[in-house]
């Protein structure tokens, strides 16, 4: 019972986190920039999303490793899991219309993101532990 326990926040814990990242890239490429987000975009509405989604990355890793408890990397691992089945059905759906290298590129750098969110946590959990450093 322990370990179906464990499992159950495991996955609690990274479907959480996901759909905090979803919800963030909603708010960032459909309501800041309207959808308007595709390869011949303007530079400035490709680096508004580029910027929002290595936020939203981050936020969802760092929330993971946090929320992980002693297995903090277990849980990043659940949450890029998650990521992954997502960007799977949206290349094969293509459901945005873009290019694959296009798909892939959003995808690799949002689970590259949540990873290093994650490493945050993880380091900055590490230092809560520690208490303050003496001055």
């Amino acid at each position: 019972m322990k370990i179906f326990m464990a499992i159950l926040k495991l996955v609690a814990t990274g479907l959480f986190s996901y759909l905090v990242i979803a919800l963030s890239q909603t708010l960032v490429l459909e309501v800041l920039l309207g959808g308007r987000t595709s390869p011949d975009s303007a530079p400035t509405i490709l680096a508004i999303a580029g910027i929002g989604t290595v936020i939203s990355g981050l936020i969802g890793g760092y929330l993971a490793a946090r929320l992980g408890g002693a297995r903090p990397w277990l849980a990043i691992a659940a949450v890029v899991a998650f990521l992954s089945a997502d960007a799977i059905y949206v290349v094969f759906n293509n459901v945005g219309g873009h290019p694959l290298w296009y798909e892939l590129g959003g995808a690799l750098t949002l689970m590259l993101a949540t990873v290093a969110g994650g490493w945050i946590g993880i380091r900055r959990r590490d230092q809560d532990a520690l208490g303050p450093v003496p001055a």
